[in-house]
């Protein structure tokens, strides 16, 4: 892993004070690991060489590139395949907001800004000042008795003058200066946090399964069947990016089929090839059958009329709907 990422689990911070910028992945093999983001250019993706590492096969080998400009922090696409969502739009480049949900290839990250108090370092320090504690002891029993009995003295002179200055425990607590509060606060919050990614993973297998089925009737040509079950994932998930990116592409699907109809029929006109015309222009209303105040659905009916027309036949007679 680059030295640009530091790498963390299970909502662990880092030990240095400060504001620390973070990519937690929320979904695939890498689900539950925190990655810091501590300078220079983060890139992301398959590629073994990238900085972010990623097992997504919708995935580029650079896919996007992060970068920290001073107090910003900016996502790229790396003109990957499957671009770079954040949050319900495609992007370009994009500067990043607390909560903001990236979606690399099929791989999501939540990025947030956590600021760690002096105190963490503090503690740390503490820990490694204890154990010197018997070092000390032991340099201790090499001093004088005479050079003792004034350091007896002198310390006794110091604990006098601390219990005179020292408040008494009203006044801490009005300070607020009661610092074994704030383990049991990381505590509660890291219970709720571990409830949150409880319920994100029960979304995620509803959401798994809807995107199976979505993808499967885009890819048997049912585009209203498919746009269906990619609205009912935005309603479990409003934000959902993956959602919204599959959504789209099933309605310009729909539009690329609809339009290449369009120009299959007026070529078959213009040739005089009325059959062939009928054949597309039906295409085009059974596509939209269930949508007929839409203008292409009245465009093809009207096509289809006029084709009756120069063929003679009764107005009817070339029916596009079955049962019609």
């Amino acid at each position: 892993m680059s030295q640009n990422v530091l790498v963390l689990k299970n909502f662990e911070k880092p030990t240095d004070p400060g504001k620390h910028f973070r990519l937690l992945c929320l979904t695939g093999s890498n689900k539950g690991q925190s990655y810091f983001l501590t300078k220079g250019r983060i890139v992301i993706g398959r590629g073994d060489e990238c900085d972010i590492k990623i097992n997504d096969s919708k995935s580029s080998r650079e896919h996007a590139e992060v970068t920290i400009i001073g107090g910003d922090v900016v996502i790229t696409d790396l003109k990957s395949q499957n671009g770079v969502v954040v949050n319900d739009f495609k992007v370009t480049q994009h500067k990043l907001s607390q909560g903001d949900t990236v979606i690399i290839g099929q791989t999501v990250f939540k990025f947030s800004v956590v600021k760690v108090d002096a105190l963490v370092k503090k503690e740390k320090e503490d820990e490694e000042d204890l154990g010197n504690f018997e070092d000390v002891k032991r340099s201790t029993n090499d001093i004088p008795p005479e050079k003792k009995k004034k350091n007896f003295l002198i310390g006794v002179i110091a604990i006098l003058i601390i219990v005179v200055l020292l408040p008494d425990d009203e006044s801490k607590e009005e300070n607020g200066s009661n610092l074994k509060a704030r383990p049991v606060t990381d505590e509660y919050t890291e219970a709720i946090m571990r409830k949150q990614l409880d319920e994100d993973r029960e979304l995620k297998k509803k959401l798994d399964a809807i995107f199976q089925r979505g993808q499967r009737e885009l890819r048997e040509g049912n585009y209203f069947r498919a746009m269906s079950e990619f609205n009912l994932a935005l309603i479990l998930s409003p934000s959902n990016g993956r959602a919204s990116f599959y959504l789209e592409k099933a309605k310009k699907a729909l539009d690329d089929e609809i339009e290449a109809h369009f120009i299959k029929g007026r070529r078959e006109y213009d040739s005089l090839k009325f059959k062939g015309a009928v054949q597309s222009y039906c295409a085009i209303a059974r596509l939209l059958q269930n949508n007929r105040e839409d203008e292409r659905f009245k465009d093809a009916i009207e096509n289809v009329k006029e084709i009756e027309i120069q063929l003679g036949i009764k107005e009817g007679d070339l029916k596009c709907i079955q049962g019609e």
